[in-house]
């Protein structure tokens, strides 16, 4: 109801109309008008950007403490009948990369966008070759290879997993692991 102009405009008719009412009641009270009119304006203004906001928020609060989860790219996205964002743009895209497990090897890569489903990949860089290898879920959850060779690294890609040194975040996510395996064994 808050994100179109129509839902907008009908808190401010109703906010008028029930100010109109007591204004019957306590004439001192001042016009309606120049109280909806402000409401609607801020409401126009503010309003529609709050879940681009909320999203943010949901998603760097998500990794916050997470010493072992990487962001390698994040993008701001505004809208030009957003006025809110003109201000202060909010995150609309966030990809992170994180070690997997020992045992699995390679890197999980997953790409967060506004109003769409998260992207997981299982990625297997050679760095000596310079080609990646992607894996993605099925409707299953099962990783499945999206290609049949491995494919040519982006610059980006190069400076995601052969440039940068992993090794605290593989310690991190070791640390992680046991934890968890450490709290399991309590409960049993």
């Amino acid at each position: 109801m808050t994100n179109s102009i129509y839902g907008i405009g009908g808190i401010a008719v109703v906010i008028y109309v029930f100010l109109s009412a007591l204004k019957k009641k306590f004439p001192k009270l001042p016009e309606p008008a120049y109280i909806a009119v402000p409401v609607f304006l801020i409401g126009l203004f503010t309003l529609p950007s709050l879940p681009r906001y909320q999203f943010e928020y949901d998603v760097m609060s998500k990794m916050e403490g997470k010493d072992w989860i990487r962001v390698v790219n994040k993008t701001e996205w505004g809208s030009l009948t957003e006025p809110l964002t003109w201000v202060k743009t909010p995150v609309g895209s966030v990809t992170v990369v994180m070690p997997n497990s020992p045992i699995e090897g390679g890197f999980r890569e997953v790409l967060l966008r506004y109003e769409e489903k998260e992207v997981i990949s299982m990625v297997e860089p050679d760095c000596n070759n310079l080609t990646i290898l992607y894996a993605q879920s099925d409707k299953e959850g099962v990783f499945r290879y999206t290609t049949n060779s491995s494919v040519e690294m982006r610059d980006e890609q190069k400076k995601w997993y052969c440039e940068y040194d992993w090794s605290k975040e593989k310690e991190a996510l070791r640390r992680e692991v046991l934890r968890q395996a450490s709290e399991t064994i309590k409960k049993e």
